[in-house]
């Protein structure tokens, strides 16, 4: 009987112990600290899912939401969140983070910088400093992507043309092309020299700058569309039209210019290390090369652009939003987005892991560009005033108004914005 009792007493309390334990369960688990991380990459987001599963490996006491939402609605939908206070805790920003410290909804990040005893220089200098302002850091360097030339040197050969070389000139350029499309015409071929998109970042604010004008002053107050350099930039690019070594607006409208590349329809791209991925993957990538821009009156300056990891000002779990900011900009998550060939990391020590994926072509000359390049012009009113440069640049690249007429809008319309900023 005793032996009875006992054995039931010990089911008894081994029940209560069951219990006792699956009550607490719910509340083992509600202690884990929620996150919330916003991107707009849809081509990137199966790496970082991997990046926030090691971050929460590491940190099991935080758990992680992933959104994803495209570039077409990202912002759109960020600035509603932020008014509604349910925006993400840590989230991707670009160049228009000015518009956001100036909304006060960044925190700022001096402070979890020192704490963690971060050493800002080990990240290319002129992507720290475009998430730098009025001297406080607001998002920590993500990756970047440079502009320069991609070719096909197969097309060269075929039509008996030497390649590019590094150091070439704007008018080695325009006698390059030339040649190709004289070659091409006597052949009844139908390649076209030369591509672009005709986009800011790949066109025409690298020609600006290189033509010795401006798009904003260094103080970001003064509009520079009434420079000459900057009429001459558009000019620049008609007159590549015009000789027919470049497709014309409408073409390059209907087909973007790296699909004509791909199609092995161009023999010279320029374009972004953004689609350095795409560009490896072509079945004809052993054949591509790659080299800066050439040099115009000024310089062969190109725009450099790049993300930041930014946290909402009014996150409610700040030391956990930090600690995933700290995980993916630091070494082992910039390793993985390297090995995934996604984007070219910041942090210097990281970017020895991005060159050697690219098995057909020179990434290398990415960060060589990057040496002497100037990130994509920006200021609290960009949301405002890029709509307006990107509709008249092209108005102007289909030749609907001259580069001084469009030039001069651009100016009337935007100088304005800049002064109530």
């Amino acid at each position: 009987m005793e032996r009875l009792f006992k054995r039931s007493f010990a089911l008894m309390l081994g029940l209560v112990l069951v219990l006792s334990l699956v009550s607490f369960a719910p509340a083992l688990a509600a202690e884990k600290t929620k996150i919330t991380y916003a991107l707009w990459d849809e081509a990137q987001k199966p790496v970082f899912d991997q990046i926030v599963a090691k971050f929460m490996e590491e940190n099991p006491d935080i758990d992680v939401e992933v959104q994803l939402t495209p570039w077409a609605d990202y912002w759109t939908k960020l600035d509603a969140a932020m008014g509604a206070n349910t925006a993400a805790d840590v989230f991707w920003m670009n160049t228009y983070l000015p518009k956001y410290v100036k909304a006060g909804v960044l925190q700022p990040l001096d402070d979890y910088i020192k704490a963690a005893g971060i050493d800002m220089s080990g990240y290319v200098k002129v992507v720290t400093d475009a998430y730098k302002m009025d001297g406080v850091q607001y998002a920590m360097p993500k990756g970047m992507d440079t502009v320069q030339v991609f070719y096909n040197k197969a097309i060269f050969k075929k039509y008996g043309v030497d390649e590019p070389k590094d150091g070439w000139a704007w008018a080695d350029m325009v006698a390059i092309g030339k040649q190709l499309k004289d070659k091409i015409t006597a052949a009844g071929a139908s390649e076209y020299p030369l591509a672009m998109e005709l986009d800011p970042q790949p066109c025409y604010f690298n020609f600006i700058k290189q033509d010795g004008g401006f798009v904003l002053s260094d103080d970001e107050k003064t509009a520079g569309f009434d420079q000459a350099g900057t009429i001459k930039s558009y000019q620049d690019v008609l007159d590549l039209m015009k000789d027919g070594v470049m497709p014309d607006a409408k073409v390059l409208s209907d087909t973007k210019g790296t699909d004509l590349f791909l199609s092995q329809k161009a023999a010279m791209l320029f374009m972004g290390s953004w689609k350095a991925i795409v560009l490896d993957g072509a079945s004809f990538a052993s054949d591509i090369g790659v080299i800066p821009m050439p040099k115009m009156d000024s310089s062969n300056t190109s725009v450099i652009a790049g993300l930041g990891y930014a946290m909402n000002a009014n996150c409610q779990n700040k030391d956990a939003a930090w600690k995933l900011i700290q995980f993916l900009s630091g070494e082992e998550a910039n390793k993985m987005q390297a090995e995934g060939k996604i984007d070219m990391p910041a942090l210097i020590s990281a970017q020895q892991y991005y060159v050697p994926n690219f098995k057909n072509f020179d990434a290398g000359v990415f960060y060589k560009v990057a040496e002497t390049g100037y990130f994509f012009p920006t200021s609290t009113s960009v949301a405002d005033w890029l709509p307006i440069v990107m509709d008249v640049s092209s108005q102007i690249l289909s030749g609907a108004v001259t580069p001084e007429d469009g030039c001069k809008s651009i100016q009337s319309q935007i100088q304005p914005i800049l002064d109530a900023q």
